[in-house]
Order: structure tokens, then C-alpha cells, then sequence
């Protein structure tokens, strides 16, 4: 009797560790990410804990810059830094901290950017669909000068999403903006028993508000340069917003 009183225990204590370790695991989301606008593809590996979450934007080429005339002969300009780190979002359920560069005499610099949480306007809709073992639903968002479409399953329980995405009730498995140029991709999930998500550091501290001001910069510089090499009495229009970027405005 006693014997079997201390195997039920030992069982009970056993389950227990399994559900707390269970609950307690790491995610890690792996999405193909693709920015038509720029030819760009990249890898973004999203960890996931109960408060906390980390994206890391990993390059399978490097960057060059680029210029060129779109369809209505309007000039593209984008300038891009050799860096092997990438691009770092980490968040919270207040603010995000990332790592990007700013341009500053005639060179990137990378910098830390604190900022605030902003607000997701998300729009819940009654469309399911299945997308591999996950049965999803759909939910709408307008960002930064986006419309996106997401398909996400509560299947998985979390409001962390890929990039700055936060506050939907469940895993985001794809992303897509209404004009098909921006897309997430879940293309691999993981646990793991590690909780080692940190924030990025390696970069001068800024604000957000000064890093938008160093954004346009890289804008007014170029034209700069470029003025002085137009014919007299030629001139251009400057359109500051970038319809190439992922972030096509910071409202």
C-alpha cells in the first residue's frame, strides 16, 4: 500500500515538472521573409518566451546600393550597410528595443532604438483556413503605411509575432501585404528549454524620434549630391517617403 502511495506521488511530482517545463519552453518560429520591392529575401528567427520576444533579420546576400526609375520615371534611391549582424527587434508588451544603423558622414552607423509600443488597430475576421497541421484565422492591420492580411493559429498561444507585430491571441503563421510585396512565412517551429532572449547592444543609444530625423537624412543628403550634378535650371521633386520599405511611414 505504502509502496503504491509513493508511486503515485513519484507520477504526480513527474506530470507536474512536464506541464511546468511545457509551459515554460522557448519558441523559436523560423520565417522566410520577402520584400519584393527591394529583390530582397531574408531569414527571420523569432524567439518566443512568456514576456518577451526577439527577431533577428539574417541576410542571404549582402546589400548593395541601389538606384533606379521606377514605371512613372520617378528615382529610387536606397542605400544599404555591409553589416553581418542585421537587424534586431526585441519586444515586450510596452515598448520595443531595436537594432538598426543611421547614415552620418558619409557612413552607417549602428544604433539601439527605444520605442514605445505602438497601437495595433487589428481587425478579427471569421475566415479559417489551413495552412500545413495549423488551423488558422485571419485578422487585418494597417502599419505603417501598410494593409497586411495575417493568418494566425491559437493552436499556440502568444501575442509575440514576427518584426514589431504584437497583440494577436495566437501564433502568426504567414503575413501579407494587400499588395502582395511584403510576406512572412512560417517555414519552421522549435522549442527549446533556454531562455536566453536578451536585448540588442551593440550600437549608440538614440531615440526613436532621432532615428526617423537620421531616416529622412540619408534622403536629403543624396539629393543633395545630386543636385549638384543636374544642369542649370533642372530640378526635382523629393518624396520622402519610401514606397520600397517595409515602413513606408513612423505615424
Amino acid at each position: 500500500m505504502n509502496n503504491r502511495i509513493i508511486i503515485i506521488i513519484c507520477v504526480f511530482i513527474a506530470l507536474s515538472k512536464f506541464s511546468y517545463s511545457q509551459s515554460n519552453k522557448q519558441i523559436i518560429a523560423t520565417y522566410d521573409f520577402i520584400n519584393k520591392n527591394e529583390n530582397k529575401i531574408e531569414i527571420v528567427n523569432l524567439y518566443i518566451e512568456k514576456t518577451k520576444a526577439y527577431s533577428e533579420f539574417l541576410k542571404l546576400k549582402s546589400s548593395k546600393d541601389t538606384l533606379y526609375a521606377d514605371e512613372f520615371e520617378d528615382i529610387h534611391f536606397k542605400k544599404e550597410p555591409n553589416d553581418s549582424i542585421g537587424k534586431q527587434y526585441f519586444l515586450t508588451n510596452k515598448n520595443i528595443i531595436f537594432r538598426d544603423h543611421i547614415y552620418t558622414e558619409n557612413n552607417f552607423v549602428p544604433v539601439i532604438v527605444n520605442e514605445n509600443m505602438p497601437n495595433y488597430h487589428w481587425k478579427l475576421e471569421s475566415d479559417t483556413i489551413k495552412i500545413g497541421n495549423y488551423l488558422c484565422n485571419k485578422a487585418k492591420l494597417e502599419f505603417r503605411g501598410r494593409n497586411y492580411n495575417f493568418w494566425y493559429t491559437t493552436e499556440i498561444t502568444t501575442q509575440f509575432g514576427p518584426w514589431k507585430f504584437f497583440g494577436l491571441p495566437g501564433l502568426i503563421i504567414k503575413i501579407e501585404s494587400e499588395d502582395k510585396t511584403i510576406q512572412f512565412q512560417l517555414v519552421k517551429l522549435e522549442y527549446s528549454n533556454k531562455n536566453s532572449i536578451s536585448k540588442p547592444h551593440l550600437g549608440k543609444q538614440i531615440t526613436f524620434k532621432e532615428y526617423v530625423a537620421f531616416q529622412e537624412k540619408i534622403t536629403d543628403d543624396f539629393i543633395e549630391k545630386l543636385k549638384t550634378k543636374l544642369p542649370r535650371g533642372a530640378s526635382i521633386k523629393v518624396n520622402k517617403v519610401d514606397p520600397t520599405s517595409i515602413e513606408k511611414n513612423y505615424d
